[in-house]
C-alpha cells in the first residue's frame, strides 16, 4: 500500500489576499493519526493568522484547538481592538494598538484555558484535552506581535535567513537550555498548554516587519518531521506562498507524516 492510499482524509485549504498580506494555509491529517486535531485559522482581513493543535485524542484534541481559535476569533478582530484602544495609555516607544493587543491576547488566554479545563473537569476525562497555539497579527502598518504557547512554533525568512521566533515550552527545550545534562526527555513532552490548568500565561513579542517577510506557523507534525535547515531549502526553492506551503506539508508527509501537520504560510 502506498502512503497516499492510506491518507485519512482530505487537507484544509485556505487562502487569503489582502492588500497587506498574502497566505496559504494547509492542515494535514497524516498517515498515522485516524483523525485531524489541528485547527487553522487565516482572517478574511488578513489581521490575524493562527495555529492550534490539539492534545487528547479520540477528537477531544480537535474540540480543544477548535473551541480555543473560536474564542480568538471572537476577541481578536478589527472592531475590538480599535474599540479597546481608544482606552489604552501610550507607553514610550510601544504603539498604542501593541499594548492593546496584550491585553487582549492575555483575556482571550484565560477565557480558553478555563472554558476547557471546566470542560474537562465536568466531562471527568481520564487524558485532559488541551492544546497548543502560536499566532501572528499584523499591527499599523510596519508592525507584527506574535504570540505562543507549546511547541507550535512561528518562523520568519527574511534576507534568505531563516529565524524561529518562538521557543518551545516543552521538556526537551529545557534540558536544551540547561545544557543537555541528564537524560534526554523526549520532544513531545510540553510544559505548556491551554486546557490543562485554569492559568496559562503565552509568550507575547512584537517587531518591525519588512517588506517581503515571509512568515511560517506550524504545528509539530512538520518540525518532527523536516528539519529547520530543511525548511530553508524550501523556501528558497518557492515561488510563492501557496507553493511553499504545499512544499512543506509533502515534505513531512515524505519523511513520515507520523503526526497532523499543519502550516500557515504569510507574505506580507
Amino acid at each position: 500500500m502506498t502512503l497516499n492510499e492510506t491518507k485519512k482524509e482530505n487537507p484544509v485549504h485556505v487562502h487569503v489576499e489582502t492588500p497587506h498580506i498574502v497566505a496559504t494555509g494547509i492542515s494535514e491529517t497524516g498517515y498515522v493519526r485516524s483523525e485531524n486535531e489541528d485547527s487553522i485559522w487565516i482572517d478574511d482581513s488578513g489581521l490575524v493568522l493562527a495555529v492550534a493543535d490539539g492534545m487528547g485524542g479520540h477528537e477531544r484534541g480537535a474540540e480543544a484547538s477548535q473551541t480555543t481559535i473560536k474564542v480568538f476569533q471572537e476577541r481578536l478582530n478589527r472592531e475590538k481592538i480599535e474599540e479597546e484602544v481608544k482606552d489604552v495609555t501610550a507607553l514610550l516607544g510601544v504603539p498604542p494598538e501593541i499594548g492593546c493587543l496584550y491585553a487582549i491576547i492575555h483575556r482571550s488566554v484565560e477565557e480558553a484555558a478555563k472554558v476547557l479545563y471546566d470542560r474537562n473537569l465536568k466531562l471527568m476525562l481520564r487524558r485532559y484535552m488541551g492544546t497548543t497555539i502560536v499566532g501572528l497579527v499584523l499591527v499599523q502598518d510596519e508592525h507584527v506581535l506574535w504570540f505562543h504557547i507549546g511547541d507550535s512554533r512561528l518562523y520568519r525568512w527574511r534576507d534568505s535567513t531563516l529565524k524561529c521566533l518562538t521557543t518551545d515550552h516543552s521538556l526537551y527545550a529545557e534540558w536544551v537550555k540547561a545544557g543537555r545534562i541528564g537524560e534526554k526527555p523526549g520532544k513531545n513532552i510540553i510544559t505548556r498548554a491551554i486546557g490543562a490548568s485554569p492559568g496559562v500565561e503565552a509568550d507575547i513579542e512584537w517587531d518591525k516587519r519588512q517588506k517581503d517577510d515571509i512568515y511560517i506557523l506550524c504545528s509539530d507534525g512538520l518540525t518532527d518531521m523536516i528539519s529547520d535547515e530543511q525548511i530553508e531549502e524550501i523556501l528558497k526553492a518557492g515561488n510563492n506562498v501557496n507553493d511553499t506551503a504545499n512544499r512543506l506539508v509533502d515534505a513531512a508527509l515524505t519523511a513520515g507524516g507520523k503526526d497532523n501537520t499543519s502550516v500557515v504560510v504569510c507574505k506580507v
